[in-house]
């Protein structure tokens, strides 16, 4: 993007001021979002806000049906995001109209655009870092465990089926952690910002088809990282087609910062000092939680994964039968508290879960509008054998299941070769 000055034609003048407000609209609340002490505060207070605008904006203008949840949920691409998109599309539209019909005469709009790049710069600085440094303390893409690895590809859900190939190496976790905090630093520099920016557009362009391809609910997101990644690298983009297409000299990258008095300029060091200080920071408490939540892990003796063998209910054997409801066809004990029973057909149940060997029984809780407890009688006869019995419910169930060896599947020990004869494609 050339130098914004008063030149530009209206309708230059137009284009940018509409680009400029939606980032911004943009921009704003995921810098209050990252505000110390204040920052949940304040993001509880911009998700009431959009809560109540949300029968107005969303179902009295754009004709949708239903309430619309405005809640997190780990979804960036809810209902209620799209609506938000369209009306910073429309705010923009219109401040940038009225910008450009009401002003008398054409201001210079250099120090806007110098601002902005900056507000640019560093926001997509910071979700760079942000999902880079989760990357390298293990807070994302983690190495499937035992429920993922006894779980057949037709089981996974498209964006399961990424997260597994994405957490099954560190290296590679570490690698593209590697190139977001690199695409980060970069872009605090003003003289590396353009190649910040241009490594960022490459790092986003494959995490947004990823989340395109694999319907990864972070596609809005994600987006909006690659369209700011764009506007960073377009302030060059004269200088990158005279070396990269036009062999021709390109003149020298103007790197001067907006003017500021003397007290400004001092703010501004403390600024980027602190900003610089947060990532560490960041990184730091990322791993504490990290260790916190694995020390929380239990790997008990009936942690993993058990295939059901047989199974009855009310005293009648209920057989391997693909398309039956009622018989249970896994059971998954997780290293926290829970477990899953995975049934022949339907969706996996989740229920709270609890052990007690010294009585031999097992207690499978049940949360939400009617929470029950399910206590069940197991016995081990082998280490790789549960026999469960019991009342679930008002059905009596008895189940024999077998632990799957799942430490030693062909995913798990293949490993790394430097050579290989021939693919060792399965």
């Amino acid at each position: 993007m050339p130098d914004a000055d008063a030149r530009w034609s209206r309708t230059k003048r137009l284009g940018f001021l509409f680009l400029a407000f939606y980032l911004l609209l943009n921009i704003v609340p995921h810098g209050l979002a990252g505000v110390p002490v204040a920052g949940d505060w304040l993001l509880e207070l911009w998700l009431e806000l959009w809560g109540a605008l949300m029968p107005l904006l969303g179902n009295a203008a754009l004709g949708i049906e239903g309430p619309i949840e405005v809640v997190p949920t780990g979804s960036g691409d809810m209902t209620w995001n799209y609506v938000q998109q369209f009306w910073f599309v429309v705010i923009a539209a219109a401040v940038a109209v009225a910008w450009t019909v009401l002003e008398r005469r054409r201001r210079d709009l250099a120090p806007f655009y110098a601002w902005l790049r900056i507000a640019v710069r560093y926001s997509l600085a910071l979700a760079m870092f942000s999902y880079g440094l989760a990357k390298w303390s293990g807070n994302q893409f983690q190495p499937p465990d035992a429920l993922r690895l006894g779980e057949t590809f037709g089981d996974a859900s498209p964006m399961g089926l990424a997260w597994t190939f994405l957490g099954f190496s560190p290296a590679y976790c570490w690698f593209t952690g590697l190139a977001e905090v690199l695409a980060g630093a970069l872009l605090v520099w003003r003289r590396t910002a353009t190649l910040g920016g241009l490594v960022a557009a490459g790092v986003m362009t494959n995490v947004v088809m990823i989340n395109f391809c694999f319907d990864v609910p972070v596609k809005l997101y994600s987006s909006l990282l690659l369209l700011m990644a764009v506007v960073v690298a377009a302030h060059d983009a004269p200088r990158l087609l005279a070396v990269l297409v036009y062999n021709t000299p390109a003149p020298p990258a103007d790197l001067s910062a907006p003017a500021l008095g003397p007290k400004l300029r001092v703010l501004r060091v403390v600024a980027k000092a602190l900003f610089l200080l947060m990532v560490p920071v960041s990184f730091v408490m990322q791993r504490a939680a990290v260790a916190e939540m694995m020390a929380m892990a239990s790997y008990g003796p009936l942690y993993g994964l058990w295939e059901v063998e047989s199974f009855s209910r009310d005293g009648a054997v209920r057989p391997a039968d693909p398309n039956d409801a009622l018989r249970w066809r896994q059971l998954f004990v997780g290293d926290f508290p829970y477990a899953l029973v995975r049934p022949m057909t339907g969706e996996r149940t989740f229920f709270g879960f609890a052990s007690d060997p010294a009585a031999k029984t097992i207690t499978l809780s049940e949360h939400g509008e009617a929470p029950a407890e399910h206590v069940l009688s197991f016995e081990q006869p082998a280490p790789d054998v549960l026999e469960l019995t019991g009342k679930l419910g008002e059905a009596t169930i008895a189940a024999r299941l077998r632990k799957i060896d799942l430490e030693h599947t062909e995913l798990m020990t293949r490993g790394f070769r430097w050579i290989s004869e021939r693919p060792y494609n399965r």
